[in-house]
């Protein structure tokens, strides 16, 4: 059965992503463990959900699916093609659809096990679908593969969550194509035998076509290494007229969220990446409704003459609508940072610029976009951003940085106010909310000790600000040496690290050691404390593209504490020392003007601060926790800290 909700936050990582509106919640599959059938290379599950009654409408679908190992066993070991259908609509006796609502390859993941709690998480954008989500349905989750079935397996979770609303393209039916694995290179077997020509009607009431494309391509020969490891060009076309002509590559695979895994994960692929979802390819035309056409699909030429197989898996779809699109309509489509979302890790956690995705939900194309954002219950910015956004396409937008954090929240928020200097349309995609993960903290000294391998000049590294100012900027290292690099920071700012490999594969975008490159050697990326040398973070030397981690900073917690009666600028006493109740903190300035002062907990964490020139100071210490504590006292150019106890 579904839940209808109306929180601000909910519980799942993924659901603190959607605005605070009523979503129709639907669980199919509950942590169900999945194995493969050696001997017939598919497994299936299916369920059943109870979504709601069709007069219920909704403006985004998402579904959220999450992956762990199963129980007492390892996770699966090899990239294998999932695939979640909606499979049955009405009931056991209703009509058999078989629609591929999304596509999964699985991780390399037989490194993890279930005693490890590891898990990950994915969402799909399956609104196109959205008008067929009501009432019964049977859901089944497909997992292929010929691997060991008594060692190792998955659990999957699918979490279907429908955000209630008004949508902008009315569904008006959907056509399928075909869903064919079809040879490719094979002279014997053209690869356009496999998608003859196909009729279609575009639906009564329509005015508005979108087809859809879920391709990736499989097998590997030596002529080009096709399919899994060409680039090649896909083109459709209707009534005999090419509209769209497309590149089946994935480029982005040694930044995928899910790093390290124990394969050869971070190769570009034809389509897909291990270890994560399959992002479908859409193009949109104005139609006529009732207007008969022909769609065409095809690859380009190409003759495998080394033997061996390769294929391409396709879907193919057109999705009617009856345009009801607002002029102008921009949409929160997602927050990416500051995010807990699983599927974010590499951009989380953020101290400085949030980042939030943007979807043009209307027919003008957006050039500004007005917001007000920050975190729930604290400071609040407004920036207006420029951009391009086309018609029903949408792009990752930055945001002036935040400077104030503070509030006892942790959940951020990002509204629009106006787009293109005007009134948004449609205000029901205005916001939206997100779980802030907590940032680091780290002494404003600090050491960056990288070790290169033997191929250096793929490797450099920089230090920014939150207003995106380079601190540090280091490369041309040389292969097999030990680099040493003191740097000293501000106090209480965001900053961000970013160590990159930007040589080109196979060979390249492969961080400082891979398994499957042991010609360039092994290195290592370690920060540690600038005074104390304790390791601060010690990273995956495994790391694909780009290490990037956000820390603030605050002042060294092990500087020189002035004991009482010592000689000093600033001469500090603190009185009862331990004390559970009040402290008093006797400040002598070393000038009549004001101080600030400062009070950090035993991690650096910034619990009290105060600006004043008064000769003593009261805090009430009843909020804070048993242990040490320092007061830092800053005047000028002049310092000293004092260390307190309480208990």
């Amino acid at each position: 059965m579904y839940k209808k909700l109306s929180l601000v936050i909910l519980l799942f990582a993924f659901l603190s992503q959607i605005k605070a509106a009523d979503t129709a919640r639907v669980i199919t599959h509950n942590k169900v463990v999945i194995k493969t059938n050696p001997s017939a290379g598919f497994t299936q599950y299916t369920s059943w959900g109870v979504f709601p009654h069709d007069s219920i409408k909704y403006r985004k679908v998402y579904l959220y699916m999450e992956f762990g190992c199963a129980p007492g066993l390892n996770c699966g070991e090899w990239d294998y093609i999932n695939n979640i259908y909606l499979q049955r609509k009405g009931g056991v006796k209703g009509d058999s659809l078989h629609y591929e609502l999304g596509r999964f390859i699985t991780p390399y993941g037989n490194a993890w096990n279930a005693a490890s709690n590891w898990k990950h998480g994915w969402y799909y954008d399956i609104t196109d679908f959205a008008y067929l989500l009501h009432d019964s349905l049977e859901i089944m989750y497909q997992h292929t593969g010929y691997e060991g079935n008594t060692d190792r397996g998955w659990t999957v979770t699918l979490d279907f969550n429908c955000v209630i609303g008004t949508p902008a393209l009315e569904p008006k039916g959907i056509t399928k194509f075909f869903e064919v694995s079809a040879p490719y290179g094979n002279t014997n077997s053209p690869f356009k035998n496999s998608f003859p020509d196909k009729p279609f009607t575009v639906k009564d009431g329509a005015d508005f076509v979108r087809f859809k494309t879920i391709q990736t391509g499989h097998g590997f020969n030596t002529t080009e290494n096709c399919s899994e490891f060409c680039d090649k060009v896909r083109t459709i076309s209707i009534d005999n007229s090419a509209v769209n002509s497309r590149h089946v590559w994935r480029s982005d695979c040694g930044f995928n969220s899910l790093y390290p895994q124990a394969g050869t994960w971070l190769y570009d692929r034809a389509g897909w990446c291990p270890g994560a979802s399959v992002h479908p390819a859409d193009f949109d035309m104005p139609m006529v409704a009732n207007s008969q056409h022909t769609y065409s699909l095809d690859m380009e030429d190409y003759t495998n003459t080394a033997g061996s197989s390769a294929n391409y898996y396709i879907s193919a779809y057109a999705m009617h609508f009856k345009d009801n699109r607002k002029q102008r309509d921009a949409a929160i489509d997602d927050i990416l940072a500051p995010s807990s979302h699983l599927d974010y890790l590499r951009l989380n956690p953020e101290c400085g610029a949030p980042v939030v995705r943007i979807k043009n939900m209307g027919k003008e194309t957006i050039t500004t976009v007005f917001f007000e954002y920050g975190k729930m219950g604290g400071h609040t910015q407004t920036i207006e951003v420029h951009c391009n956004i086309p018609s029903m396409k949408d792009s990752a937008v930055n945001l002036e940085a935040i400077y104030d954090w503070s509030g006892a929240s942790n959940i951020f928020y990002a509204k629009i106010l106006k787009v293109n200097n005007q009134t948004d349309e449609n205000e029901e995609n205005n916001i939206l909310y997100s779980k802030i993960t907590n940032t680091p903290t780290w002494p404003n000294k600090i050491i960056v000790i990288l070790t290169t391998n033997k191929a250096a000049d793929q490797n450099y590294y920089r230090i920014t600000d939150s207003k995106g100012n380079v601190i540090r900027n280091k490369g041309n290292f040389e292969n097999s040496k030990v680099y040493r690099d003191t740097v000293e920071l501000l106090n209480n700012i965001c900053y961000k690290f970013e160590l990159l490999d930007d040589g080109a594969l196979p060979a390249g975008k492969d961080g400082l050691g891979f398994w499957a490159n042991t010609a360039d050697g092994s290195g290592g990326i370690v920060i540690r404390n600038g005074l104390t040398n304790a390791v601060l973070k010690n990273f995956n030397i495994d790391f694909g593209t780009k290490i990037m981690h956000n820390f603030y900073t605050t002042f060294p917690m092990n500087i020189h504490t002035m004991s009482e009666g010592e000689s000093s600028p600033i001469k500090i006493a603190v009185f009862p020392n331990p004390s559970n109740e009040i402290t008093n903190f006797s400040i002598d300035f070393i000038k009549n003007e004001a101080a600030k002062i400062q009070v950090y907990d035993a991690a650096g964490k910034l619990v009290f601060e105060k600006t004043s020139s008064a000769l003593y100071e009261n805090f009430n210490l009843q909020q804070l926790s048993s242990g040490m504590y320092s007061i830092l006292v800053m005047q000028g150019a002049a310092l000293s800290s004092y260390k307190f106890i309480v208990k």
